[in-house]
């Protein structure tokens, strides 16, 4: 089948969108979908899995990967296999840790029988009576003229600065920590005058500081550690304590660093094809993690049981091409498989995270689910998929005032777990970012377009209240229901899907355009640099078009055939004259001739430099960690800057795309990028040698 190459008729042939209508799939298969996945069942796995503490390299992540391997057989998955990696921080475990007051009142301060964030990560074991000494934030002035030596110290200063000063430098025996009393509460982590009762999870380094291994931490809430500080000042006699630690570096085949990938299948009617759907969630954090990311490892789960049943009840057809499951070591375990496998990415079309994806929304500062758009560099009408997905799940879940008069007085097409709320569906697609497992799809050199489930604000996040009651099944299950759609729909996409497809995809690239316009034109009627402003107002326009320019180009992997690109690429590049002449005429009209252009010295290199990748996973893998930050410079910039590399584009070209990309943000999401930004990242990478400049 072939497209109309009018855009007009094109989006007239579309299925007619309603606000609650997803015309990508029709309304018979949404439905199965939603009666079918369960947040309740996706719940029962998060039950499991927030009994373990398991960070990297510890027996209880392995037998969450041993669960999850075991659930995934049970769900019909095919090909499941539990993947040992190879890692570069050698393993840690706990089995006991202990701390008490002694004397005449003995009081339990701290215990992995409570919770095991109380012991910080990598401490060492130990069997210890010692002083109890409070030196506040742990700086310089306040440890200075304290006997500390042989002493437990407690502190709320950062608790590698105490452990590398205090006991390493000053001879103290071990660190009790607790949040900075003084710190604002914010909308990460909420350790602190927000969150009183919050236990912290906190990490002493692997490895030896200066040449000799830290001993031992503890990690109290504010409230005990004001309450400990309070004990120690006004106790008439030393307050003393006993801690005890017993912890190893794992047994059998895992006393050597490993890190652990679980995968699984659901295989599509034409493997063959490739295009592989991935879908990923992280196994390894700390105990409880019941939303980070017990919510995405337990929503995969849950994905996987729904759309293998319905398809083998016969009530879905099977999708064309196969779905992918990875239970990942957060990042390190995509970056090591496609080490150990270069080839892999080239099955893979895209990708879809889920972390953090069963908030309850009602708790805290109001959470909200975030699912990302792609970066420019990848993008693709796998967003438009995202976008129209996420849009219909939100009006189909909330209450509209205009709607009651239609007799439509609560949710139009309601989701709720039997034993979740019944809260309105609060998700929004926004600007990229980075810090979770769908950034590994997108960075060089593998190129897969990847997007995230992420809810912000959150502050329960690696602490002990990241807990079950942090989770609603509701919104557990809307996020599954959500990533199956997009999920079955790109598996599923054909020659027949492929006018509306392309029609979702043009449509929402003529908004996008349109936005970028309505920023140019807003910076021409700004004062400031007219000048400047201007050729910002051209850069933005010509990033639009490119940026579309991908989307439409992506139609065609659909199917050999199913869409002609070639009138609609035509169309786009009369769109970008159209918008550009709208820009110079509202130049001409109000401040007379165009300006010159002016280059300055950092552009003037970025010109002569055509910039390449040189680096396989492999290298990409052993180097990419040596890649200095570029102060100033949004670390999500850099990825961006790094993600636009192709050996064509001139390091000017990169600029002016990554300008344009976070100008359209905004300067609160991602800064601005000048050129000295963009040169300076550009040699920073390529003094890895993961990148050559040209």
């Amino acid at each position: 089948m072939r497209l109309v190459p009018s855009l007009l008729l094109l989006i007239g042939t579309a299925v007619p969108i309603s606000a609650q209508n997803l015309p990508l799939l029709d309304a018979a298969k949404i439905r199965l979908l939603s009666q079918e996945i369960s947040g309740d069942a996706a719940y029962k796995h998060i039950r499991f899995l927030s009994q373990l503490h398991r960070p990297r390299g510890t027996e209880k992540l392995w037998q969450a990967a041993e669960y999850v391997a075991a659930q995934a057989r049970e769900a019909g998955l095919t090909r499941v296999a539990l993947i040992k990696q190879p890692f570069t921080q050698p393993p840690w475990n706990t089995h006991f840790a202990d701390l008490w007051i002694i004397g005449d009142r003995p009081e339990r301060i701290a215990s992995t029988l409570q919770n095991d964030v109380h012991l910080a990560e990598h401490s060492r074991p130990t069997n210890i009576t010692a002083e109890l000494i409070d030196i506040g934030g742990g700086t310089e002035a306040e440890i200075t003229g304290k006997d500390v030596r042989g002493k437990i110290v407690v502190s709320f200063g950062d608790i590698r600065a105490v452990m590398r000063d205090a006991v390493l430098g000053r001879g103290a025996a071990g660190v009790i920590a607790y949040p900075d009393p003084g710190a604002p509460p914010n909308g990460i982590v909420g350790a602190g005058l927000g969150r009183p009762d919050q236990v912290p999870w906190i990490q002493l380094t692997r490895g030896p500081v200066d040449g000799r291994d830290p001993t031992f931490g503890f990690s109290l809430s504010l409230r005990q550690g004001l309450a400990l500080a309070r004990q120690i000042k006004t106790s008439p006699t030393p307050l003393r304590a006993h801690a005890v630690v017993e912890a190893d570096s794992g047994r059998g085949d895992r006393t050597t660093p490993w890190q652990v990938l679980v995968e699984a299948y659901l295989p599509g009617t034409d493997p063959a094809a490739g295009q592989e759907i991935v879908l990923t969630g992280h196994l390894q954090e700390e105990q409880h993690s019941a939303n980070d990311d017990g919510s995405g490892v337990a929503n995969l789960l849950e994905i996987g049981r729904a759309l293998t049943r319905l398809i083998a009840d016969g009530r879905l057809p099977r999708p064309r091409r196969s779905i992918r499951f990875w239970w990942t070591t957060e990042i390190h375990g995509e970056r090591q498989y496609f080490a150990d496998h270069p080839e892999a990415s080239r099955s893979m079309w895209v990708a879809i995270n889920q972390d953090m994806a069963g908030a309850e929304q009602s708790i805290d500062l109001g959470r909200k689910q975030d699912i990302t758009r792609l970066p420019a560099s990848r993008f693709h009408f796998f967003n438009d998929v995202a976008e129209s997905v996420t849009e219909y799940l939100v009006a189909a879940n909330t209450i509209y005032l205009a709607a009651i008069r239609n007799g439509t007085d609560f949710y139009p097409e309601p989701y709720f777990a039997h034993s979740g709320s019944q809260h309105r569906y609060a998700a929004e697609m926004v600007w990229y970012h980075e810090d979770s497992d769908h950034e590994t799809f997108n960075e060089p050199p593998i190129d897969v377009p990847a997007l995230s489930f992420t809810n912000m604000p959150d502050r329960f996040i690696h602490s002990s209240e990241d807990d079950l009651w942090n989770v609603d099944a509701t919104q557990l299950g809307r996020n599954a229901l959500s990533a199956a759609l997009m999920a079955y729909i790109m598996a599923s996409a054909d020659a027949q899907a492929a006018p509306t497809l392309a029609a979702e995809t043009v449509g929402r690239g003529e908004e996008r355009i349109a936005r970028n316009l309505r920023l140019a034109l807003g910076w021409l009627a700004a004062p400031g640099n007219a000048a400047a402003h201007y050729w910002e107002a051209i850069d933005q326009i010509s990033y639009a078009v490119w940026r579309e320019r991908r989307a439409v180009r992506s139609l065609a992997e659909i199917a050999p055939g199913a869409v002609d690109t070639i009138p609609l690429l035509e169309a786009l590049g009369r769109r970008e004259r159209e918008a550009t002449s709208r820009i110079r005429d509202t130049w001409l009209r109000s401040r007379g001739a165009a300006p010159a252009p002016s280059r300055s010295a950092a552009e003037q290199t970025l010109e002569g430099m055509t910039p390449a990748i040189v680096g396989g996973p492999g290298e990409f893998l052993a180097h990419r960690l040596d890649i200095k930050e570029v102060k100033g410079l949004n670390p999500i910039m850099r990825g961006a800057i790094f993600g636009l590399i192709d050996g064509k584009r001139s390091g000017r070209d990169i600029l002016r795309l990554a300008a344009a990309e976070a100008r359209e943000a905004g300067p609160v999401y991602y800064g601005v990028v000048t050129a000295e930004h963009v040169l300076a990242a550009l040699e920073a990478i390529a003094v890895t040698g993961l990148v050559r400049l040209r």
